[in-house]
């Protein structure tokens, strides 16, 4: 599979492709059965519905990887925080303290939530083709503690951060508790078939100069050095969105991959690729839209990193609503797309 030999830096004849959120509500099988299925929560802890969400888009478009259905905030629900979905609304955790997460979230760790999800994985590796690879997914502790924290999905997240800089200590107490729930839940998925784990990081952004380093950067390594303690083959893509110009510092020995948005500069995907592979980075809105611009920037993106082995990608989810034949045509242009290595 053209996706795994190029984590693992063997020789392949062009780029793999994948897209976040490929399994959603841009598809219309996705959107059927949400419809059939007895709320979002069901979706994600039906094993059943979760592997066959899965596979839609690469039934579809025969993607070189399936990304399970799941949600990062499995995680804090294991934990005990519950987690609920309003309609319109999204995900939604119940209100609780630092300081009763704390006390709370350290002696427990409810794992039979989880094993639903480790279901979903194997069910699915049943189903694919070997040649496509089976991505599993973590959030950051970073980004789920901003949703831990902002119960009311208000995005106060920079309000958040600068609590964790007042109340180091507790800060500390509470990620110690999400790396090792995090981990723990990678290597659960990777035990159960996945190949793959993506960490997502989706509001590192927030964190700027020494907080960046703190609660994104050393995290996400120690979670990945974790990992590979217990599951060394395993391959490891890193996605901190909107970094520049630090993607470049989340290199490491037990980090394979790291996933950038389209603000990264010349001068970070040459430091990047001289020991990574890069995965990136196509903007959702130009794939939403369509048209000649669509063929220039995919070409621009494949001109751009194409010098070492890539994984195609967005620059994160793709967006509700884009036309099913500008992500045909994609694909299309990305099969065609050779070089030599």
């Amino acid at each position: 599979m053209s996706l795994l030999k190029i984590l693992k830096k063997e020789k392949v004849k062009g780029p793999a492709i994948w897209i976040m959120r490929q399994a959603g509500r841009y598809l219309p099988e996705f959107r059927k059965l949400k419809k059939d299925s007895s709320g979002f929560m069901n979706m994600i802890y039906s094993p059943r519905i979760a592997s066959k969400i899965t596979l839609q888009p690469i039934k579809r478009f025969r993607f070189d990887a399936a990304i399970i259905f799941s949600d990062i905030l499995t995680i804090p629900d294991a934990l005990g925080q519950k987690l609920t979905y309003q309609e319109g609304k999204g995900p939604k955790l119940e209100k609780i303290s630092l300081e009763e997460m704390i006390t709370g979230f350290s002696k427990s760790f409810n794992t039979n939530k989880l094993k639903y999800v480790y279901e979903a994985i194997k069910l699915t590796k049943k189903k694919i083709n070997k040649n496509v690879g089976l991505i599993g997914f973590v959030g950051a502790p970073l980004t789920v503690s901003f949703f831990m924290l902002d119960h009311e999905r208000n995005k106060q997240y920079l309000k958040i951060l600068n609590n964790f800089k007042k109340n180091k200590t507790k800060a500390k107490r509470l990620f110690y508790i999400l790396e090792k729930a995090i981990a723990k839940h990678a290597i659960g998925q990777i035990n159960a078939g996945a190949q793959i784990i993506q960490i997502f990081d989706t509001w590192a952004t927030v964190a700027k100069g020494g907080a960046l380093e703190e609660y994104s950067i050393k995290p996400i390594k120690r979670i990945c050095r974790e990992i590979k303690k217990k599951k060394p083959n395993a391959k490891i893509i890193v996605f901190p969105r909107n970094v520049a110009p630090n993607y470049s510092k989340y290199i490491d020995k037990n980090i394979d991959c790291i996933s950038v948005g389209e603000d990264i500069n010349k001068n970070e995907i040459e430091k990047i690729q001289k020991n990574k592979i890069i995965q990136g980075n196509l903007s959702p809105k130009i794939l939403y839209n369509g048209g000649k611009r669509l063929d220039k920037e995919i070409e621009k993106t494949l001109r751009r990193f194409s010098n070492k082995p890539f994984i195609f990608n967005l620059s994160h989810g793709i967006m509700p609503g884009t036309p099913i034949k500008n992500v045909k045509r994609l694909v299309t242009i990305i099969r065609k797309y050779k070089y030599e290595i």
